[in-house]
């Protein structure tokens, strides 16, 4: 019963909020990284949904037994040009409720240039090495919620939100001498004179009220 009252509170306060969205001017692609690059030229899909544009399936979002939500599989294809020394993958939200924010659900970097795949165990943090790696091998940045990665999770009331998947090759590696300490904002920096080729794929959804 109280779940179901805060769940109506949270429908009308994000209704009033509905218009506040949008925010595709601070998605990695539209940084300064990407000026010389405004065309994706890779070929990134998730099968197990469908086109880019599709609805994510329930087990992608916080309707997920375990409520966080997990990666769909990604597949992408190597650059027309270029010879790739690793690969980013970043997952963010342009549509959250807040002025001039973006979420970042998840950012992975180290991906090697021979990956042409990614599936949620991957990017899993492993807790058995120390610092942000995940199963796979790859380096991760925490979201706000301080995890690796975490699903689809629009708020009641604010209609469907884009979740933005962005496979980006890069020409030479990126090198920092503090790996766990990387935020977003130095990530954007780094990228910098790196980008080699991008490609998205972008999933939609839409919170239901609780039954």
């Amino acid at each position: 019963m109280f779940a179901r009252l805060l769940a109506y509170l949270q429908l009308v306060l994000f209704q009033v909020l509905y218009l506040i969205r949008n925010h595709d001017e601070y998605l990695v692609t539209n940084s300064k990284a990407f000026k010389d690059h405004p065309q994706a030229t890779i070929n990134l899909e998730a099968p197990e949904c469908g086109a880019s544009g599709a609805l994510l399936q329930d087990h992608h979002t916080c309707l997920d037994e375990d409520s966080n939500g997990k990666l769909p599989e990604l597949r992408w294809n190597l650059p027309p040009t270029g010879e790739v020394a690793e690969f980013v993958l970043i997952i963010e939200d342009p549509d959250v409720p807040i002025p001039r924010m973006v979420f970042t659900h998840g950012l992975f970097f180290a991906i090697p240039a021979t990956c042409l795949a990614a599936y949620h165990e991957d990017i899993e943090k492993n807790p058995t090495v120390p610092g942000r790696l995940t199963y796979a091998g790859w380096r991760f940045v925490p979201n706000l919620l301080g995890s690796s990665y975490v699903g689809a999770a629009a708020p009641y009331g604010h209609g469907y939100h884009r979740y933005v998947f962005t496979i980006v090759a890069l020409s030479e590696p990126l090198q920092f001498a503090k790996p766990d300490k990387v935020t977003v904002g130095i990530m954007k920096e780094a990228l910098v004179d790196k980008v080699l080729a991008w490609g998205q794929w972008v999933g939609h959804f839409k919170r239901p009220l609780p039954r």
